[in-house]
């Protein structure tokens, strides 16, 4: 390409102006305007000397050139297991709520990266482009999906497994694992080869000790194994070889994001920034093509790789280093693109009103237009059941999604036929890959995380007692190896507070434990506007005494006059959710809920110990009061602010189909004989 077209091209993929485009680097126009982009010799290697060294012109991936032909997109998940990632600027809109594997040290509820490198990872990956900051990730659109499997730098194969099991089925497409293990273990084997058979594909570095063997888990048949460069196209020093090599890619020298919202290279080249290179080069073919498989993805890496060291496959560059043009340049994209227009619904309102569109974009097909539909199976056993696609104009399609009683699970799909009959559905390779969603309409009544005092009532109950409830960042108190006390609250991440019976401070461990008592903790009144809600807490309970000392959960609905009891929990391994209908005790009446929590050890005999945390409850309104638009239980001024625009002559409804709602009459036209209905409630 000349290069009055290459920045033509480049213009139209990033929305920035020009100017700003050809700021940081007057020498090189063809760039975003992050001002680390020099650094990122990787991404467009000018000859920028790395610590010293000057590079090869060219000994990079090509990136920008890749980006003519495909900018990146959101609609694939990547996850990183490892270290954890932290929220840093440049990702963090489009960081996803991850997974720490049970029995790994640290907060067991925190992704948080505890030795720097998972967020090294994630930069290069998934940095945001044209922000004016600091660097740019090789898909500035793509979900990242942190799974924590390490506490700073230790970590077993289980661990590892528990952790791409859980990315597999929590909806990541590409699995970046930034690991070297020295030895194999059936349980890893078994997790990767879960990922293959589920279409996820996972890197992994082939190993740092610059010795003959490839690390596990990029060992593995179904990982592919990467191999580090330099910025001259050499080998890496520390980058192991052998006959399970499958790539190259930079990893030596690599700039990208800190723990702490800043930038630096990587302090220990270890083969993670070059698997994530490559998971990244993945998510641009992945995401501009999602109609291929895992296997076909791993082909055309292989496949339009720069071949380096001996003429084809070698055991230290592998097929060649990666090269993203090329990649796209050999990936056929889809006959049609289907994309929701704000995401999959992971609820749908009970009554069939609730609105989704998709936009249907022809590629190498064109669309029949007649040719959309929904296809939805009620679960558990129901039977498909398919209704068209109502165009809204253009390539944009409303989803019928039917009227279906509250706390239905249904499974669906999309799919749609071009011209030549080709046909292309979404989730790719549906009805194997399907999406599933819930008919509930839900309001956030309560939601207590402790982080700040909202009103709780600590009492001893019983005899006197030491152990009496506060809210604290708790201290972890164990006996031998097994935890008495949490060490970490239920919430994720940054929030550390929660509400334990007693804190250890210091002496014994059973010093401020629960003697005597009982002691419990309740809710201030908490008004409820409808008659079903779900309720939810997550509970710690450790007790010597078996089932003697459990931890009682109660409501009341008329303001503590009478109890229900919820669960009496025993000992219980770490952390654990539990959660209720007030529809499973239907003799209790009121509108004035309180919950109460009390635990005792009234014969002073055992260590017994409790906490709460993330208490929630939902008001469930799966029959919509007529007129309230905004679902909170109340007719008034608010509502017409969400009937308002919809306001606007004839067919407003067509144009906007989230005006479809209000259209009362059915004629696609919302005006002033649609809100009686809310005129009514609101004069009533």
């Amino acid at each position: 390409m000349q290069i009055s077209a290459y920045s033509a091209a480049i213009a139209v993929v990033f929305s920035a102006c020009s100017a700003a485009l050809a700021a940081p680097i007057p020498s090189h126009p063809d760039h975003p305007n992050d001002p680390d982009f020099n650094l990122q010799w990787s991404l467009h290697n000018t000859g920028q000397v790395i610590a010293g060294i000057a590079g090869t012109p060219g000994a990079d991936i090509d990136l920008l050139a890749a980006w003519v032909i495909h900018p990146g997109g959101g609609n694939v998940i990547v996850a990183i297991v490892g270290t954890g990632v932290n929220p840093h600027l440049e990702f963090s809109q489009r960081l996803l709520r991850g997974f720490v594997s049970p029995g790994v040290g640290g907060d067991p509820f925190s992704t948080l990266d505890t030795a720097s490198n998972g967020t090294h990872v994630a930069g290069i990956i998934a940095a945001g482009a044209n922000n004016a900051a600091g660097i740019v990730g090789v898909n500035p659109f793509v979900k990242i999906l942190p799974v924590r499997v390490i506490d700073g730098t230790a970590s077993s194969p289980a661990f590892i497994a528990d952790g791409i099991i859980w990315a597999v089925d929590n909806g990541a497409t590409i699995i970046a694992i930034p690991i070297r293990l020295a030895s194999s273990s059936s349980a890893l084997a078994d997790a990767i080869a879960y990922a293959a058979a589920n279409d996820v594909l996972c890197v992994a570095p082939t190993g740092r000790s610059n010795e003959l063997g490839v690390a596990f888990p990029a060992a593995y048949d179904g990982c592919i194994a990467v191999a580090s460069t330099t910025n001259t196209d050499q080998r890496a020093p520390f980058s192991n070889y052998g006959h399970e090599v499958d790539l190259a890619a930079p990893g030596q020298g690599i700039y990208s994001t800190t723990q702490d919202d800043g930038y630096d290279f990587e302090p220990i080249p270890s083969g993670q920034s070059a698997t994530a290179l490559v998971a990244g080069v993945a998510s641009l073919i992945r995401s501009y093509a999602p109609q291929l498989s895992a296997t076909e993805v791993r082909q055309i890496l292989k496949d339009s790789a720069n071949d380096l060291g001996d003429n084809g496959w070698d055991q230290f560059f592998g097929a060649g280093r990666v090269n993203a043009r090329k990649a796209l340049e050999q990936t056929p994209p889809p006959a049609l693109r289907i994309a929701w227009e704000t995401g999959v619904p992971l609820t749908i309102l009970p009554n069939g009103t609730s609105t989704a569109v998709v936009v249907i974009a022809n590629e190498a097909d064109t669309l029949d237009p007649t040719s959309p539909e929904l296809t939805y199976r009620i679960l558990p056993d129901g039977t498909e059941i398919s209704h068209p696609l109502t165009n809204l104009g253009g390539d944009r399609f409303a989803v019928p999604f039917p009227a279906l009683p509250c706390h239905t699970e249904i499974e669906f799909y999309i799919t749609a036929t071009g011209d030549s009959g080709t046909t292309v559905s979404d989730p790719p390779r549906a009805p194997v890959r399907i999406h599933t969603t819930t008919t509930i309409s839900t309001q956030v009544v309560f939601h207590d995380d402790f982080e700040s005092d909202m009103g709780w009532q600590s009492q001893v109950v019983g005899s006197p007692a030491t152990g009496e409830w506060v809210r604290v960042d708790p201290v972890g108190t164990f006996t031998g190896t097994t935890p008495v006390q949490p060490e970490y609250d239920a919430s994720t991440n940054e929030k550390t507070m929660c509400a334990v019976t007693g804190q250890h401070t210091s002496g014994s461990i059973g010093q401020n434990d629960v003697d005597g008592g009982p002691v419990s903790l309740t809710t201030p009144t908490i008004i409820l506007a409808t008659d079903e809600a779900e309720i939810s807490y997550w509970r710690w309970v450790f007790s010597q005494s078996g089932n003697i000392d459990a931890l009682i959960a109660e409501f009341s609905l008329d303001d503590g006059a009478s109890w229900f009891v919820v669960e009496q929990a025993t000992s219980t391994a770490g952390w654990q959710r539990h959660k209720f209908l007030l529809s499973d005790f239907p003799e209790a009446v009121g509108d004035e809920l309180r919950i109460r929590f009390t635990i005792g050890d009234v014969d002073n005999d055992s260590l017994t110990e409790a906490a709460i945390d993330e208490v929630l409850v939902e008001a469930i309104r799966c029959d919509q009061v007529p007129g309230d638009y905004n679902a909170d239980g109340v007719v008034d001024q608010s509502d017409y602010a969400v009937l308002a625009p919809c306001i606007a002559g004839p067919a407003q409804a067509i144009l906007d189909p989230t005006c479809n709602f209000f259209d009362a009459a059915g004629n696609n036209t919302v005006d002033l004989r649609d809100v009686s209905t809310f005129l009514t409630q609101i004069t009533g």
